[in-house]
Formats: C-alpha cells, sequence, structure tokens
C-alpha cells in the first residue's frame, strides 16, 4: 500500500502541484493585484522576484550562486542520462550517470550549505531572509545528502535499472512499482524527499527559473554609476 502511494500517488500530485502551481502563479498573480484573476499580463507575480541578498556578503554569494546553478544543470542532465539509460539497459550511460551525479551532487551540496551558512552569519542577510528561504535550502541539502549518501557511500548505482522503468511507467500513464518496489530504503527516501519539494516548489522563490531566459531578452539595460561626493 505504501509503496502506491509513494510511488504512483506521489508522483502524479508531485507532477500536478509543479506544472499546475506555475501555471496558477503565471496567470493570476498571487502577489499582485491579479490575486485570483486569470490575465495573461500578469507576467508571474512581479517577474518571479528572488529577493536578491547580493548587495550583502558579496564575496560570499558567488560561490553558493555558481555552485548552485551548475551543480542543478549537471545533476538534471546526468538523471535524465541515468533514466533512459536503466531504461534501455545502456551500460555507459550508468557510468556516465555514475561519475557526473556525483560529482554535480558534491558541487552541489556544497553550494546549498554555502547559501544557508551565509544566510546564518552574514546579518543583513538574516534580516532579509524568510522561513521560505530556510526551508528551500534544507530540502536541497537533504535531498543531495541522500543522493551522495547511496552513491559515495554505498555505492549503489545499478538503481538506474530499477527507477529508469518505474519513471517511464509514470509518464506512460501505466505506473507499475514491481521495481522500484524492492529498491533499498535510502533509495526511496531520496525518490519521496525529491517528490516533495517537487510539489512544494511551485510556492517558493525558485518558480523564476519559469521565465529564464523569456525575461530576459527584452529586459531594459541596468545603469550602474559610482556615486562621487564633492569636497
Amino acid at each position: 500500500m505504501w509503496d502506491n502511494f509513494f510511488f504512483i500517488g506521489l508522483p502524479y500530485i508531485a507532477i500536478l502541484m509543479f506544472v499546475g502551481g506555475i501555471v496558477y502563479r503565471s496567470l493570476s498573480g498571487i502577489m499582485s493585484r491579479y490575486r485570483a484573476k486569470w490575465d495573461l499580463s500578469v507576467r508571474g507575480d512581479y517577474l518571479w522576484t528572488t529577493r536578491s541578498t547580493g548587495f550583502f556578503g558579496r564575496a560570499s554569494i558567488g560561490p553558493a550562486s555558481l555552485c548552485l546553478h551548475w551543480g542543478l544543470i549537471i545533476l538534471f542532465i546526468s538523471h535524465l542520462v541515468g533514466f533512459i539509460g536503466g531504461s534501455y539497459n545502456f551500460g555507459s550511460w550508468i557510468e556516465f550517470f555514475k561519475w557526473a551525479g556525483l560529482g554535480g551532487g558534491i558541487i552541489f551540496l556544497y553550494g546549498a550549505l554555502w547559501a544557508l551558512l551565509r544566510r546564518i552569519i552574514i546579518p543583513q542577510v538574516k534580516a532579509m531572509s524568510t522561513p521560505d528561504d530556510y526551508i528551500v535550502l534544507l530540502f536541497l541539502i537533504l535531498i543531495a545528502a541522500l543522493g551522495l549518501y547511496q552513491s559515495a557511500i554505498e555505492m549503489v548505482f545499478g538503481i538506474s535499472f530499477l527507477a529508469g522503468p518505474w519513471m517511464a511507467s509514470i509518464f506512460k500513464l501505466q505506473p507499475d512499482v514491481s521495481a522500484i518496489a524492492g529498491a533499498p530504503f535510502i533509495n526511496k527516501l531520496h525518490i519521496i524527499v525529491a517528490f516533495l519539494f517537487f510539489a512544494y516548489f511551485p510556492f517558493t522563490k525558485l518558480v523564476h527559473f519559469a521565465s529564464y531566459p523569456f525575461g530576459y531578452i527584452n529586459r531594459p539595460f541596468v545603469s550602474v554609476r559610482r556615486r562621487r561626493t564633492e569636497r
């Protein structure tokens, strides 16, 4: 019963909330005057503001931001390759997933930990932070830590041969948990936490990814000038 809930029900709930939540925020503007009113001109809650903290602790935001974004890109590509390789028994693809995922996970976890640390120790950043900022980072740290534990500690890479067919069955609308049901607990926990995060995603500031790069094509230039005082 629990396998059916976590690996059939939860994935569909997460996908529905992920896609539906982003569309809802795009067209209803829950943070603006368009709240609960569907309008194509809303442009996604004031263009999906991220409440940037880059003005404070500038030396610390670089490593955190770069590692988070590049780590995420590497992990997305490696997981996609791993799922496809697992579905079609491509051994070389699983090998790529093994090393790219391990490297991307380390980079990503470092960035997430750095981002959390700067929100705790830099007073200005801490004052600007909201509970959502901490919840998002804790989610990301937990997901990355579970993934690295199963790859670097448990040395479990054959999970792709189980997760690939299961994931394919989800997207084919013919869910089959028989494969993933036999996976180790740590693998299952990694998947469950990831789907919980995807369900929560549309209600966070991370929805700004949905506007990239479209919102940047016609964005006006930002003029930055140095202020010089008269003596």
